[in-house]
């Protein structure tokens, strides 16, 4: 009897080891990323004064913004957000128009405010059907 229950033991253990090394792959093999977020800040990714009054600070990390583009009247930046994996979008008008919105790095974020209808997406993703395309990672919607 104690034969069989070492054996179960170490069945158990072998398959507790092939699950979790299948997991930790798993999750590598769909790490995506956003360039612009790695890349240095430059002058043009300044949050605008009105932007950072409002005081996000909890939500996104502000020293992480990149600049990606202009659509509309509305400026856009990148940042990655306080919750790890998550990444933002900033659409920012002035200071009655302007919009952030967060989600998860694996994915479309996809936010709609009076400074417009905008999706980002990791890069070496699909482009949204019907999108503008603002940057690698960002994409104007039609409302």
């Amino acid at each position: 009897m104690a034969d069989g229950s070492l054996r179960s033991a170490r069945m158990t253990a072998g398959i507790v080891l092939a699950f979790s090394a299948a997991v930790l792959s798993g999750c590598t093999a769909f790490a995506t990323g956003y360039a612009v977020l790695d890349r240095e800040a430059e002058g043009a990714d300044a949050l605008p004064d009105g932007f950072i009054e409002q005081d996000p600070a909890d939500i996104a990390d502000l020293s992480s913004a990149r600049y990606v583009g202009e659509h509309s009247g509305s400026s856009l930046w990148l940042l990655r957000g306080v919750d790890q994996g998550s990444v933002c979008i900033l659409a920012y008008r002035d200071e009655t128009a302007g919009i952030m919105g967060c989600g998860s790095e694996g994915g479309p974020v996809e936010m709609s405010g009076p400074a417009g209808h905008f999706v980002t997406v990791p890069d070496d993703y699909p482009t949204p059907d019907g999108a503008t395309r603002i940057s690698d990672n960002v994409y104007a919607l039609s409302p």
